[in-house]
């Protein structure tokens, strides 16, 4: 019996190695591949545990095996932990948050509630429904600036908005909202965007274009920018490249980059819902990743000064 297991276990450890190189590495050419690479945290619990099982087991080859494959995704995941250089500034904190509600979500209180204790100066949230829309509207007390154009999304700010524009990506149309705000360091120019998982050959190559597009008015947009949303890609994916030669930074950097995405099961979860920036002087001084409100969502909040 022992022998059976020790062989299964080897063949398992070995194959979960194999997988963040083989996402690692195919995942640019081919669509299902790249979804590999959004399990990095996982291959990282796996692995070491298996390690240790087939070292009891006196399977040492193949324990040191795994323990080598386990570099890959230790690689990809340790530098997310390493906080960035710090960058002085004597700007005032401006409050970021993003917050995926879930279309069959009904705890509107308790995220009312939150978005009261969070105190940001803006957030946006994706799959707002006629009663999400409904729901929200009990912010504009708080929040008197506002865009809302039907259902899907919406952005609330305590901030003015100067302006905003609405630009549909792909053909499946993504609304990509870009919105000017006035904040007490000069305005901020806030990315909003949440495109569909790239589950099939149509959606990922919608995916693709709608990253091309961010990142081509990313990089034509002068002064501090924002990103906010729930991109259905994680860090580690070759769907964020074009974010990445954008020269973004991820705002959870050295902070809390964990799982936003199913955060109760360890299985599946993975980090999607991100805040990124990009702005000379600029610098996230504060990341957190919110409590459980009913969605399969996390919310995100960071502080930023410039």
């Amino acid at each position: 019996m022992l022998p059976k297991l020790r062989a299964l276990l080897a063949v398992v450890a070995v194959s979960t190695g194999c997988l963040p190189v083989i996402g690692w590495i195919g995942g640019g050419f081919f669509w299902p591949l790249d979804l590999l690479n959004h399990f990095q945290y996982q291959y990282a619990l796996a692995l070491p545990l298996m390690a240790l099982a087939l070292f009891w087991m006196k399977s040492r080859r193949v324990a040191i095996a795994s323990l080598v494959l386990l570099l890959v995704p230790l690689g990809r995941i340790v530098p997310s932990y390493l906080p960035p250089k710090p960058v002085k500034t004597d700007g005032t904190p401006v409050r970021v948050a993003s917050f995926n509600v879930f279309v069959s979500n009904d705890r509107y209180q308790d995220t009312l509630d939150w978005v009261k204790k969070a105190n940001p100066d803006f957030i946006y949230f994706t799959e707002t429904t006629e009663t999400w829309a409904d729901a929200l509207e009990h912010l504009h007390e708080d929040y008197p600036h506002s865009i809302e154009e039907g259902t899907g999304f919406a952005f609330y700010s305590k901030l003015p908005i100067r302006s905003h524009e609405i630009i549909h990506c792909s053909d499946i149309e993504f609304p990509l909202l870009v919105a000017r705000v006035a904040t007490a360091n000069g305005d901020v120019t806030v990315f909003a965007m949440h495109p569909l998982p790239p589950v099939s050959p149509h959606w990922s190559r919608a995916l693709d274009e709608t990253m091309a597009v961010l990142a081509s008015e990313v990089k034509k947009t002068s002064g501090p920018v924002i990103l906010a949303g729930d991109f259905n890609a994680t860090r580690w994916g070759h769907k964020f490249e074009p974010l990445r030669e954008a020269a973004l930074r991820d705002a959870s950097y050295g902070k809390a980059p964990g799982a936003t995405w199913m955060r109760g099961n360890p299985i599946i979860s993975i980090p999607i819902d991100r805040l990124l920036y990009r702005g000379e002087d600029m610098d996230c001084q504060r990341f957190e990743i919110g409590p459980a409100l009913g969605s399969d969502h996390r919310p995100v909040i960071a502080e930023f000064v410039w």
